[in-house]
């Protein structure tokens, strides 16, 4: 039956190999809803590469299986699975996923409705019984040895290992975050991240300043959070609650800026990827205006239903316009002496007009014309 198979296989179009490279996307799609759907989500990667890539090492197993033998890789007693290289993408992931502290059962959960969205690709493909047997057989075979493998490098890990690989890896997320952190303090604009609930999820030391201006950098990851905050309020022995001002994080948007609210409500309401527009705001006793910008998280794990804020101050910008914006309209000018009257009624000399109004330096000479009529003894 197995020769009948392969050689059904070798005329079938498309081969199993071009179906998983086509429908690249559909897996991805397919695993990402079963882990949503079963919770797998809250641990997962919240980037779309992340899962595509893992696709992609899926399909490439299976591909490599492929062009080894089209007969599926059956398993034996007597080898060595952990130096099959068919197995070496789920020896790889072990190592990965015991290093983030992912337990052996969590992973390989997980790894069923992997296989679990391979085997619906293969039902959801118009083939004939005998081909579509032999692919689900042979993406099962292929799965087999990848989880036996990852659990052959599991246990093969002392306790004492599996403890260093975790300490190593925790420095290394923790310098990480460190380095996000000091980068998202760094951002010259005003970044402030708002949660489902329209609430300061996080911000950076640009938008804290706009709400108190002696904050330093850190203070509002470091800071007590909002709701801590409440139940130190609500201490009976007040002196030993000690609560930060400065700590803006689970206060309402529209506690902070107000201004924002018709826009955020729409911006939810269309359900929109993003949003630019401009805002003239009141501030003391002078307006400001920014060029405010709204994004979505790129979150599709689920967990994160964030809003990025991130306002521009462009009130420079708008008066440095406003000024071109007069040099380019009608302006009154002296037939004779070329002076021109500002809006005020005065008249000015050219120069200075343009001066007030522009980064023009003016150096003075005389041009030929003027020395023939002005020196008509002096020789150029």
């Amino acid at each position: 039956m197995n020769g009948n198979i392969s050689s059904m296989e070798k005329s079938s179009k498309p081969p199993l190999g071009d179906i998983l490279v086509l429908n690249e996307d559909w897996l991805m799609e397919r695993i990402l809803d079963y882990a949503k759907k079963q919770g797998y989500a809250a641990y997962t990667s919240t980037l779309k590469e992340a899962w595509r890539l893992s696709i992609s090492g899926l399909s490439a197993s299976i591909i490599k299986a492929l062009n080894i033998s089209l007969e599926p890789p059956e398993i034996t007693p007597e080898e060595n699975i952990a130096d099959d290289e068919l197995c070496l993408f789920g020896i790889v992931e072990a190592q990965r996923h015991r290093e983030r502290g992912v337990s052996l059962s969590m992973f390989l959960g997980l790894m069923k409705y992997y296989r679990q969205a391979y085997i619906d690709l293969v039902h959801n493909k118009n083939m004939n019984p005998d081909h579509h047997n032999w692919c689900e057989l042979f993406i099962n075979r292929v799965f087999d040895r990848i989880e036996i493998g990852f659990c052959v490098e599991w246990a093969g890990a002392g306790r004492d290992n599996k403890m260093q690989e975790l300490q190593i890896n925790n420095r290394l997320m923790t310098n990480e975050k460190n380095r996000y952190l000091t980068i998202f303090e760094s951002i010259p604009n005003p970044v402030i991240i708002i949660n489902r609930a329209q609430k300061v999820d996080s911000l950076n030391l640009a938008a804290s300043r706009l709400f108190k201006k002696n904050v330093i950098a850190g203070s509002q990851y470091y800071c007590l959070s909002r709701d801590r905050q409440l139940e130190l309020e609500q201490c009976i022995d007040q002196e030993e609650a000690v609560i930060d001002a400065a700590c803006f994080g689970g206060c309402n948007l529209d506690e902070l800026l107000p201004w924002l609210n018709d826009e955020v409500e729409r911006f939810h309401q269309e359900n929109r990827e993003s949003m630019v527009f401009e805002k003239t705001i009141q501030h003391d006793d002078h307006y400001l205006i920014y060029r405010v910008k709204f994004s979505k998280n790129l979150d599709i794990s689920g967990k994160f239903g964030e809003t990025i804020i991130i306002l521009e101050d462009i009130t420079s910008l708008k008066k440095a316009l406003d000024e071109v914006k007069t040099l380019k309209g009608f302006i009154p000018i002296c037939a004779h002496c070329k002076n021109i009257r500002d809006d005020k009624g005065f008249w000015q000399q050219v120069e200075r007009y343009i001066a007030d109004r522009s980064d023009a330096e003016f150096s003075h000479g005389i041009c030929p014309e003027c020395v023939k009529k002005l020196y008509p003894d002096f020789e150029i």
